[in-house]
């Protein structure tokens, strides 16, 4: 166990249990040592690429509120400033920190020096993937035959109302469709063929 000493307290950091991968090496399981730490003792990293949109920082946050707070920031400890600097999770601490003001936050620390916590934080963003537009369509489409409506959709994947409307669409379900309002300034009319 690593003790660190800043100026509100002693924080142990427990050393991470391991388990046997099936070709005889072992693994670090830091998720299973979280500590809480002041909101003061973290600090961003000086070299993250990741940007997220303020659409999907608005989900981030509903998905914090809505769902608790289910991953600690990945940290490391730095010496020379006494701080906790992020490797992973910025924005969840930003929601944290700015958005809902909590005092504390959870962590999980690495021992990395610069050139490890650098790829890490490359590995871990470019690990998330991305989603598949077919995919998604059948996530609303399963959303929809639960109840949910387009708003609560929307609001609860962090997707605009058109986005919604277009994920429908490419289920060729037109039964998702049954309760849209449509605009009064288009009128369905018969058209004799012979008169166009």
């Amino acid at each position: 166990m690593r003790k660190i000493e800043t100026e509100y307290g002693v924080f142990e950091i427990p050393e991470a249990p391991k388990v046997k991968m099936k070709n005889g090496e072992m693994l670090s399981l830091p998720v299973f040592c979280p500590i809480l730490v002041p909101k003061e003792l973290i600090v961003a990293n000086n070299y993250n690429p990741n940007y997220v949109d303020k659409q999907n920082m608005e989900l981030l946050k509903t998905s914090i509120v809505d769902n608790g707070f289910a991953f600690a920031i990945v940290v490391v400890w730095d010496d020379e400033i006494e701080k906790f600097v992020i490797v992973d999770g910025f924005h969840r601490y930003t929601i944290l920190n700015d958005w809902l003001g909590c005092e504390k936050i959870p962590i999980v620390v690495l021992e990395h020096d610069a050139k490890q916590r650098m790829s890490a934080t490359v590995q871990f963003n470019r690990a998330r993937g991305v989603h598949q537009v077919e995919l998604m369509g059948d996530l609303v489409k399963a959303l929809f035959d639960q109840g949910a409506d387009d708003e609560e959709i929307a609001k609860h994947l962090g997707m605009e109302l058109e986005e919604v409307f277009r994920l429908k669409q490419v289920t060729g379900i037109a039964y998702l469709f049954r309760n849209q309002r449509y605009s009064k300034a288009w009128e369905m009319q018969e058209v004799d063929e012979n008169e166009v």
